[in-house]
């Protein structure tokens, strides 16, 4: 009798680990590198902790949707850490380099408060997944170099940053729903009617409406590119002739001021471009780097985790 007994139990035994190990106990596979359901919700709940503390409440509409763009983050970190990872262990690149130590104390240096542990904790981050990172970055880019010409393009591309100005234009907005109503518009500015009353009575735009559509000043890019054409091209003191047709609806533009770029000399700033036009040019070399990477892994989510396809 006792001999059954155990022969049962172990049989019993056997059934519960067989069970256990059908559950999906792992968030996802990194090229068949399992990341547990513990990590990602360790990630998961540290982030949306922080969030409830700078007032988003996860109940709401919004709160959820936020959620949502939340937990895709979280995946998307911890498959990117395990990528980088993988990487590293590849190609046996030491965590230990000075340059990778060099890149972790400029960033705990960076810290406003510096307190780098309260840091991490915010953005559910590990100090070793810190140090792998540049590990990473450190590697990809070691090798790049930028030409004269490099680095005079991205200064031509970025002159604002080293004291210059863009070139800006400042203007208000009337937005309507249908051509029409924007012809009216400009047919009673024609008559004399003020600009700034109009946009108050007229403009669906409720970012600019109450301020009789100002917009302030603005640089190129920052519009929409009919709305940008039409607004740099205009002169100053004019409203539009024609409506400007975006994705927003029917605009009518008044430009208020047109201000003309200017750029230092960039024999004076040449030194902060160069460094600048490195890190840069290295960056760009590691996204690309890294989009290989996640391009062509293989991945696995748990069930509940797969993403919705819209």
């Amino acid at each position: 009798m006792k001999k059954i007994t155990s022969l049962l139990l172990v049989f019993l035994l056997l059934a519960i680990a067989n069970g256990c190990a059908k559950k999906e106990d792992f968030a996802i596979k990194v090229n068949d590198k399992v990341i547990p359901m513990t990590a990602y919700n360790q990630k998961l709940n540290a982030i949306k902790t922080y969030l409830e503390k700078q007032g988003i409440d996860f109940n709401s509409d919004q709160g959820k949707a936020t959620l949502e763009s939340v937990k895709n983050d979280v995946m998307e970190g911890l498959i990117g850490n395990e990528l980088i990872n993988q990487e590293i262990a590849k190609n046996k690149w030491d965590l230990k380099d000075p340059e990778v130590t060099k890149q972790v104390e400029n960033l705990k240096n960076q810290i406003p408060d510096k307190d780098y542990q309260k840091w991490l904790d915010q953005q559910a981050m590990t100090d070793q997944e810190v140090v792998n990172y540049f590990a990473f970055t450190t590697n990809i880019g070691k090798d790049v170099q930028v030409t004269d010409q490099d680095v005079k393009q991205y200064f031509d591309s970025n002159y604002s940053k080293y004291g210059g100005q863009e070139e800006q234009v400042k203007a208000k907005h009337i937005l309507v729903a249908t051509e029409q109503e924007a012809l009216d518009i400009i047919k009673q500015l024609k008559a004399g009617k003020d600009f700034s009353e109009l946009a108050k009575e007229k403009s669906t735009d409720t970012g600019s409406k109450s301020s009789g559509g100002d917009l302030g000043y603005f640089s190129r890019g920052q519009m929409v590119p009919p709305f940008e054409e039409a607004a740099f091209s205009q002169k100053v003191g004019q409203f539009s002739d024609k409506p400007v047709k975006t994705d927003f609806g029917y605009h009518v533009i008044l430009v208020e001021d047109h201000k003309l770029p200017v750029k230092p000399d960039f024999n004076k700033v040449k030194a902060s471009v160069q460094k600048d036009a490195l890190d840069y040019a290295k960056n760009q070399k590691v996204q690309s780097y890294f989009s290989k990477l996640r391009q062509d892994a293989k991945i696995e989510y748990a069930e509940a985790l797969k993403p919705k396809i819209s």
